[in-house]
């Protein structure tokens, strides 16, 4: 967890996670904004043009990171996250949505049978961070965590 002092701070401390939580889903929404205007025909000019915020060498290269990492545009556990901590949906909404998560876990990638010094995360990497940036709370991270346990178990849910 975050070696952080909260208290008396507690507001302070919830607004700026609110604000991170805020500028991350906004910046996922422009990703996407930008492949759904690229895809239908709008060009790269007219994309920066209209967000005013973006240079359209900007826009060439968030649409080549979103072919590279579909992350970028496609929902993830960080995002269902990031909705809950901005106030867009409930904590209960939001447990309800992690718990039929489907998870895909981090692996170290292999070359000729040698593991390599890499790490490609899965969707429980971004459980992990954000219990431990102090996101989800223990009893939360405990419930998630006790269901991909009966699932790996092969037990019922």
């Amino acid at each position: 967890m975050m070696d952080l002092d909260t208290r008396g701070e507690s507001s302070v401390v919830d607004r700026l996670r609110q604000r991170g939580a805020l500028e991350r889903l906004g910046e996922r929404r422009r990703y996407r904004e930008i492949v759904a205007a690229s895809r239908s025909g709008v060009s790269h000019k007219i994309i920066s043009e209209l967000l005013g915020t973006m240079s359209q060498a900007t826009v060439t290269r968030a649409l080549q990171r979103c072919s590279v990492d579909p992350d970028v545009v496609r929902e993830t556990p960080a995002e269902v996250i990031d909705r809950c901590v901005a106030g867009e949906i409930t904590r209960a909404e939001m447990m309800a949505a992690l718990l039929n998560w489907r998870y895909t876990f981090g692996v170290v990638p292999t070359v000729g049978g040698v593991a390599t010094d890499a790490y490609i995360t899965g969707d429980w990497d971004q459980i992990e961070d954000a219990y431990y940036n102090d996101l989800i709370y223990q009893d939360e991270f405990d419930r998630l965590s006790d269901r991909q346990l009966k699932l790996t178990d092969g037990s019922n849910v």
